[in-house]
Formats: C-alpha cells, structure tokens, sequence
C-alpha cells in the first residue's frame, strides 16, 4: 500500500537530518515514558503519554495553532541559549488540579485561566515534568530546564520572530478517560548546534586494556591470509553457447596483449599486474595499484 504523501513547505525547509531527526524522535519518545511516569506517580491513576512526531513550524504557526486561554510553561534549557514553551491544554489541567484536590478529575472542567492556589499545585507538577527533560535528552547534551513562568494566553508571549523555526513536538496524554494533545516548542537555533556538534563528534581515544587490545587487534590484521586471484577481462556468452560448450572448444578472451591483468584481493581489485615468470613459477609484475 503507498503511503499518503505528506505536505512540503518549500518557504520553510527542514533543517535537520533523518539522523538528527531520529536522534529527536528518540529524545522525545524518552521524555513522554517519563512525564507518563511522573502523572501516575502524582496522581495515583494510570497515564499514558505518547509521542505523536516531531515537526517543524515557525513561531507564528505554533502560536496560531494554541487554543486560548491554555497552560503554557515558559522554559529555559540552561546552558543552551534561548526559551521554549510546554503546552497542555486546560480541560486536562482542570481535571489535574481537581485530582491533586481530591477530586474525580472528570472531564467537564470550567476552561478559564488558573487561580492563584491553581496555578501552585500545577506548576510544581508541571516542573517536575520538566525535569525530566535532562534525562531525556542526555545523549544529546546536558541541560537543566526550568519553568521561568506560567501563562494562559499565547499571543502575549514574545519569545521569537514570527517567522523564526521551531522544533515542535506533539504528545498525546491519557489521565484516565481524559485524553488531550500537548506540545514541546524549542527554538531551532537551540538545539541546532547540539545535533550539528553530535553529528561530527570525535571519537574517544581508547586507554588502558581497550587500546592494548585494539594494539593487538590491528597487528594480527596484518597476519591474516587473503585469496590473490590474476584474471584476463570476463567475457559474456549468451547461455545456448553456454551449454553447447565441449571438450575442446576454443574461447576467444578479446583481452588486448598490451593490457595488464586485474589483481584482487579476496573479490576486491587492487592492481594492475603483467603475467611473466620467476624461476621455473608462473608469476606477475605489479604496474598500478
């Protein structure tokens, strides 16, 4: 079955490499089995938390497509520059706050921006969410994201150019019978020289018994016997002359006097050689390697 073809933005080309972006994939896919963890923790009931992808956008898309008022973590990943943006919808911070409280957490929660006491209980769940983004994304650089503040309405925020790239991760959240859409905004400019450092890291110079063995290793390479064939060019037949061939028959090899025989080493071509002899052996001089 031919997969459904999938828009492509010429105006915003992708910045990231299909190594880069499964690097992401990865990061993320790390990060929703931990924020599954932190709410079932939390709040004593079964989540679930899954990644849906990873795209791109640019920040007047992302902050078009929030529903207003909403939950919006404002966040920085010290050392790296810039700011970022945790989004959960409110029908499911309502009904977080109503289970923190001791409540059902059903889903007919009033959509309004958070109270005072609201905003508390949820910013400390919402931060230990968030930390869990260090763990998550270790493998590409060490980080230690905070909250900086909590927001409801997204046209306020003022964190990049309209038309600035963003990296934009969707996850789906399950809190019981409650299921919703959230968001993880960074700034490519972010988390670009991490992927970009990553993709042309050095590889770690070995010490101890790791080099003494890879010492060892290479020295016995030197050792090991390899199959040298000498071959005139291959010819083709079609295969009626093939099985028609007897004892007897003569093939013509159209390979020209003047030209050197192909040396290989176990099937791989090495170098040009000429047949002569040594001695009373058959043997061949090396012309090209």
């Amino acid at each position: 079955m031919t997969p459904e073809p999938l828009p492509y933005d010429f105006r915003s080309p992708s910045r990231f490499s299909r190594e880069q972006v499964r690097a992401l994939q990865m990061a993320n896919e790390t990060f929703a089995r931990q924020m599954a963890t932190v709410l079932s923790t939390t709040l004593r009931i079964v989540a679930y938390a899954n990644l849906e992808q990873v795209g791109q956008a640019t920040y007047d898309e992302y902050i078009r497509r929030l529903p207003n008022p909403s939950l919006l973590a404002i966040l920085n990943f010290a050392p790296l520059p810039g700011a970022g943006v945790f989004h959960l919808p409110l029908d499911i911070v309502m009904g977080v706050v109503d289970r923190l409280l001791g409540g059902p957490g059903h889903e007919n929660q009033p959509v309004r921006p958070l109270s005072d006491i609201e905003a508390g209980l949820i910013r400390n769940l919402v931060q230990r969410m968030v930390h869990e983004l260090a763990y998550a994304f270790e493998t590409l650089a060490t980080i230690t994201p905070m909250v900086t503040s909590l927001e409801a309405d997204a046209s306020f925020l003022q964190l990049a150019q309209p038309n600035d790239p963003m990296l934009v991760s969707d996850f789906e959240i399950k809190i019981g019978d409650h299921t919703a859409i959230s968001t993880l905004m960074m700034q490519v400019s972010t988390i670009q020289p991490v992927l970009d450092a990553l993709a042309v890291k050095p590889e770690k110079e070995l010490t101890g018994p790791q080099a003494l063995a890879a010492e060892q290793l290479q020295g016995r390479m030197h050792d090991v016997a390899l199959p040298v064939t000498v071959a005139f060019d291959s010819i083709s037949l079609p295969s009626k002359d093939l099985l028609q061939l007897e004892v007897g028959d003569v093939l013509p090899l159209r390979h020209p006097t003047n030209q050197p025989l192909t040396m290989s080493a176990d099937g791989v071509i090495v170098a040009k050689a000429v047949p002569g002899s040594h001695g009373n052996r058959l043997a061949c001089q090396i012309v090209t390697v």
